[in-house]
This record gives C-alpha cells, structure tokens and sequence, in this order.
C-alpha cells in the first residue's frame, strides 16, 4: 500500500491562494465591492483591473450565479469571526494553524470567564465581563447596564457562545464558497515532478479542496474508485451544500486538562474531534492502518515468534507499505492520525521539504508527534524508516 499525505502546502505548491490570509483578502475585497454594488443592481460596478472585485462584479450581474453573491452577504455580516479577524493584526502569521490558534485563544477565554479559578458562573449567568477586549467591546452595551429593566437588555454567556458557534458555521460556509466557487476554478499551469512519479494507490488530505484528481492519476485495483481510495479527513468543499449540509471541519484542539474534559463540555461543538464525528468526515485511513498491522502479524505468524520493535525496516516489511508526506507541517494538531501511520515498522515514510527552513520546523513538529526517542531510532542506523526529501521545482503542464 502506498500512502500520499497532503496538506495546505500542497495547493500553495500549485498556486492556489489558499492561506487564511487570502480568504480574509477575498472578504475584504467583497465588502468593498458590495459598498458600491446596490442590491438592486441597479448599477454596474466600475470597471476594475483587480481580479477578485472582477470576479466578483461579474458574479454579481450574472443571473444564474447572483444567488452566491446573496448568500456571501448573509454569511459574512455581523459575523463575530470575521470581524474579529478583520480587526485583528496577525504580524507573520498567515497558517491555518493561527487561524485555529485565534479562536481557541477567545473560546479559552470565554471559558475561563465562567468557570474562573473558584468555579465561577453558569452558562446562563448575566456576563458582567469579558476578558477578551474584541468580544467585551462588541458586547459592551449588553455586559454594561447597571439595573436593567429588561432582561433582553442583558446577555449570558450561553448566548454569547451560540452566537459564536453559529457565526463559526457561517465562516466555515463562507470559506466553502471561497474554495469551491473561486479557488477551485483557478487554472493550475504546473504539477509536481515528485508526485508525478510516486505510484500512489490512497489519499489522505487534509485539505478542502479537491484538486488532486484532476492533476495525478492513482494506481488503483480493478473495480476501485476514487471515493474509496481517498480520504478527507477534514472534509471537502462542495459549492452545492449549505450550512447544514457542510462538512467541513474548522475548529480548536482539546486544551482541558483530563479532569475537565470530560466534564465541561459546554464548548465541545468547537472542538475538532467532535466535528469530525458531528460532520461524519473520513476515517478510511483507520481501515488501511488495520490492514497494514494485520500484514505485521501475518509475518509474527508465519515466524512464529513476536517481531522485535528494533528490527530492521527491510527485515520487517513483509509485504511493505510507503507512506509520503507533500506539503504538511506536520504540526501536533494532527498527531493522533500521524503517529498511527508512521509508527509502524513495516511503514517507511518519505517526507517532503520545501527548504531547509520548513525541514527545521518539520524536525521539531515530529518530535512532538512521535517523540525524541523514536525520532532517533527511525532516522538512523539499520532501523531508520523516516527520511527527508527537498521538493523538487514545479513544473510547467504540458499542452
């Protein structure tokens, strides 16, 4: 079984804009085109050399896609995420990673806000304060009032956290337009050697988009297809789903401690492992990594005898399995899925480096992934299953 794992840094590898960054750019650039566009279209937008107001003004007076258009402006106003972003100056940081890291920042400091070191509120306590100043000041004429004589003028943390999970699912479908309705219609001129010459059988991306079958072919067994030979484990953009119907998953990692998380669950909708089950996402890759353990076994049966944990990859392998890894940083935030997939003997795992700067960062990422020791073991010697390859440049499709 050949494996190929791919990450954002394989569509920015083929020129797709698809860093947070450019997302929040495409919404900027929406927002400054709909201050001029009325909604009754009563006049065509300025002629302009800017390709995403073009896209947009011609998206808009098209009667067959003006729809979209209408539904972007419903999903990105008054939303609290994206003006928190908007607001918000991230200085060098453009990975998804700090997107995630942002929103877990607030909906930490939510939680803490209730609960607070002595066991603090409920859920359905009035907020009298919020140690986030972007959501303390959106909130400020609810959180403020002294003596209200109306209970709506005052709001709880419960409301203050449906608000933000609904407005998170709005983002998330805002983002699914971006990636399927503009993103994916972009025309990709080049293609990487190194995967080009991989002879790949299952996909696992972690990305949204669905660009990788229209590029590269995969060795496939009679009668197989493409639904069961990829894996999206964080789901995929389709422009035909709606908020409901989404299934994209954009959320935070677990930051309770083990005593808590099991208990306080009032912001378990954003956590990821909750939306991958919430969404039903990929979990394919769970299935090849039984297969790939059962061949360990088979070889145990065939010897007669337990394998050792040091043997030597080329006397374990039995029918032998190759794992690559294109574009991901291979970051902690994923480390459950990386750690079974790499931590088997009978795996080597080739990953790809942009340069030496991103070969550092993977280094470090892996040690928090699989740990010192087995980072050690399987980098060197007559152990070694890991190793590390520079990409090499894209290339120009040919006609």
């Amino acid at each position: 079984m050949n494996i190929l794992v791919i990450g954002n840094g394989f569509d920015l590898a083929h020129g797709l804009p698809t860093k947070y960054t450019d997302f929040l750019e495409w919404i900027k650039k929406y927002k400054e085109f709909y201050s001029y566009a009325t909604r009754k279209r009563s006049a065509k937008y300025c002629e302009t050399e800017d390709s995403i107001l073009r896209y947009f003004n011609n998206l808009f007076y098209c009667s067959e896609m003006d729809y979209i258009c209408d539904e972007i402006y419903n999903l990105v106003k008054d939303n609290v995420w994206i003006d928190y972003f908007l607001n918000t100056f991230l200085s060098n940081k453009e990975n998804w990673i700090d997107f995630e890291s942002e929103i877990c920042h607030v909906i930490q400091s939510l939680d803490s806000d209730i609960h607070g070191l002595s066991g603090g509120s409920s859920m359905d306590d009035d907020v009298e304060y919020l140690s986030n100043m972007f959501l303390n000041e959106r909130y400020s004429e609810y959180i403020h009032v002294v003596q209200p004589t109306n209970y709506n003028e005052r709001i709880t943390y419960k409301k203050i956290r449906d608000q933000l999970y609904k407005d998170l699912n709005r983002l998330i479908r805002a983002f699914e337009i971006y990636l399927a309705e503009y993103v994916e219609k972009i025309q990709i001129c080049k293609i990487s050697p190194d995967i080009e010459s991989l002879k790949i059988d299952h996909i696992i991306s972690f990305n949204y988009t669905t660009i990788f079958p229209k590029l590269y072919k995969l060795t496939k067994k009679i009668g197989e297809t493409d639904t069961e030979s990829f894996d999206y484990i964080h789901g995929k953009a389709d422009i035909n789903n709606t908020i409901d119907t989404n299934n994209m998953v954009l959320g935070i990692d677990e930051y309770l401690g083990k005593k808590r998380r099991n208990k306080n669950i009032e912001f378990i909708a954003f956590k990821k492992y909750y939306q991958r089950i919430y969404k039903g996402t990929g979990c394919k890759y769970k299935d090849w990594i039984d297969e790939i353990r059962e061949d360990r076994k088979e070889i145990e049966r065939r010897e007669g005898k337990e394998i050792s944990t040091q043997i030597p990859f080329k006397q374990c392998i039995g029918k032998h399995h190759l794992l690559y890894i294109f574009g991901h940083s291979l970051d902690v935030t994923d480390k459950d899925i990386l750690k079974d997939l790499i931590l088997n003997d009978n795996v080597k795992t080739t990953i790809f480096y942009h340069d030496k700067e991103t070969l550092g960062q993977q280094i470090a990422n892996l040690v928090k992934v699989i740990g010192q020791d087995e980072l050690i073991r399987r980098t060197g010697g007559s152990t070694r299953t890991i190793g590390f390859k520079l990409q090499q440049p894209m290339q120009s499709i040919k006609e």
